[in-house]
């Protein structure tokens, strides 16, 4: 039955796209996410580069968590409209409309995902994990089929990246995420925590411990016990700790002592002066701010049996790796941490362009695709 529907849905947004490929191509590119509701930062600095080259290319931002099936048609026959009358199509997540359509897409394809770096198998290489999907699901679905070209922070994700997407190595190309220019930037550090102080004056005289665990499909049977042991080990008279969620997660911490602080306007990491997580790749972000990363892994046990690894975590790391939340305010109260050994660890991972921004270097890329198409 599924198989029919969705060659049933296949067909028609085959003819929905060739209906709209007979309106004129606009000098613009269509970028698109399902991630949230908002307009994904690394989208918008492409907007903006964009807007300044010759000739110059506008570019649209659909970004459109899915919220329900019914609900999702129209925003996906949205998408298939600028899919067929852009110059070039930007994801930064699986596209139902894009795998789909496949090769019936006339113009150039870029997965440039929405994490900089990577450590967790994804994608075809979790097929059948608890914290993947189904064989017959991506079979079905197409899952990733279409890109022209997949973006990585560093050639060491190659691989990794290629096997994960299903795609040949010969279409991924180096180029770190256009938000790494923020993270690299004092004053944009300095505007982001102006911004975070101002909304949250609590903040004041204390240090800053931003706790951002990674995406998972279901809660650990220990979340609780652990959040609990990670609120008390930390003084609130000294430290504030503050959740920033997964985007796409719906834990939540429900203590008067925690501030929640989804990422958005505001990014948190930005005021962070502590950094804790687990198995998320926000660490490489962590890294390029400078700021100390602990990770607290209180469901490794479990989590490891679920979703498989491209690197040593335990090892790989330079950081404390721990299931013990006091060992980690400890660590942190006795400033126990080797930012020399974690610098250089990012910069094998994050490989910055010279002489360019990581914005002007992917653009550059986009540009070139249109322009040989």
């Amino acid at each position: 039955m599924k198989t029919l529907l969705v060659r049933a849905a296949t067909a028609f947004l085959a003819l929905l796209y060739y209906i709209c490929r007979l309106a004129p191509t606009r000098q613009r590119v269509v970028c698109i996410s399902r991630q949230s509701n908002e307009d994904p930062v690394d989208f918008t600095l492409i907007a903006r580069e964009l807007a300044h080259r010759s000739p110059p290319l506008a570019t649209v931002i659909l970004a459109n968590k899915i919220e329900g099936a019914l609900s999702y048609v129209p925003v996906i026959a949205r998408q298939v409209f600028y899919i067929a009358t852009s110059r070039a199509v930007i994801l930064d997540s699986y596209c139902i409309a894009v795998s789909l359509l496949g090769d019936r897409i006339t113009v150039p394809v870029f997965q440039i995902w929405h994490a900089l770096g990577n450590m967790k198998k994804f994608g075809y290489t979790a097929l059948g994990t608890p914290e993947g999907h189904s064989e017959s699901i991506a079979k079905a679905m197409h899952m990733h089929e279409g890109y022209d070209c997949v973006v990585v922070s560093s050639n060491n994700f190659r691989k990794d990246f290629a096997a994960g997407f299903n795609v040949p190595e010969d279409i991924v190309e180096e180029s770190p995420l256009p938000r790494t220019d923020l993270l690299i930037s004092p004053n944009y550090r300095e505007r982001q925590r102006h911004l975070f102080f101002a909304a949250y004056p609590r903040a004041a005289g204390k240090k800053v411990v931003v706790y951002c665990p990674t995406f998972r499909k279901s809660a650990p049977t220990n979340e609780a016990e652990a959040m609990r042991a990670l609120v008390d080990s930390f003084d609130p008279e000294h430290y504030l700790l503050v959740y920033m969620p997964h985007p796409v997660s719906r834990q939540t911490i429900d203590d008067p002592r925690v501030l929640t602080v989804p990422k958005g306007d505001i990014d948190p990491l930005f005021s962070a002066d502590y950094i804790i997580s687990d198995y998320s790749t926000v660490i490489y972000e962590a890294g390029l701010l400078g700021t100390s990363v602990f990770l607290y892994a209180y469901d490794w046990d479990s989590y490891r049996e679920k979703r498989s690894f491209n690197i040593d975590l335990e090892h790989d790391v330079p950081t404390l790796f721990t299931s013990d939340a006091k060992e980690i305010a400890l660590a942190i109260s006795e400033n126990r941490f080797d930012r020399k050994e974690f610098e250089a660890f990012v910069c094998r991972n994050i490989s910055l362009p010279v002489g360019k921004s990581c914005t002007q270097q992917l653009c550059d890329l986009i540009v070139a695709r249109i322009e040989s198409a």
